[in-house]
């Protein structure tokens, strides 16, 4: 009898116990880096601060940032277009802004039910105003759990 509590015990801890790993870095998010014109890395000088456009309400994702090269912004799960604002600030307190249209197609992504769903983002389309943003290139389509690739790098116009 003590040897069948004792093998039972031992198979219900075995059981009890998941194999599943879920990814340790499981949010996904865009990586935004500043370019110069040769394509090198950049650092943004002024102070940053990126808003999401929502009809609900705005929200904040990066606040005041300086002396950025590169920056994180998490991606809305299910929107099919995502509005963010940016907001720069020079050291006059001059402020100029700039709006970021990304249209995607978000496919639900689920490793195990121990993890949650995430969704993952295909860019398929995008378009910007110019007030301080020269341009934007795509580096990569798709935005997944891997954040330290680059989604979008950001071009400036000059500084005088």
């Amino acid at each position: 009898m003590k040897n069948i509590v004792y093998f039972f015990s031992i198979l219900l801890i075995c059981c009890a116990c998941s194999t599943v790993d879920c990814p340790l870095n499981n949010r996904v998010l865009a990586r935004y880096a500043f370019k110069k014109a040769d394509g090198t890395a950049d650092t943004l000088r002024d102070s940053l601060t990126v808003r999401a456009i929502r009809m609900e309400n705005d929200t904040l994702l990066l606040n005041r940032g300086i002396d950025l090269v590169a920056f994180d912004i998490p991606v809305s799960y299910t929107r099919k277009e995502d509005i963010l604002d940016f907001i720069f600030k020079n050291d006059d307190d001059e402020i100029t802004h700039d709006t970021l249209w990304i249209e995607k197609e978000n496919y639900p992504h689920l490793e195990s039910v121990e993890c949650g769903p995430k969704f993952f983002h295909t860019i398929t389309n995008f378009h910007h105003t110019r007030n301080r943003i020269d341009r934007i290139e795509l580096n990569k389509k798709t935005v997944e759990y891997e954040s330290s690739e680059e989604i979008f790098h950001i071009y400036l116009f000059p500084v005088y």
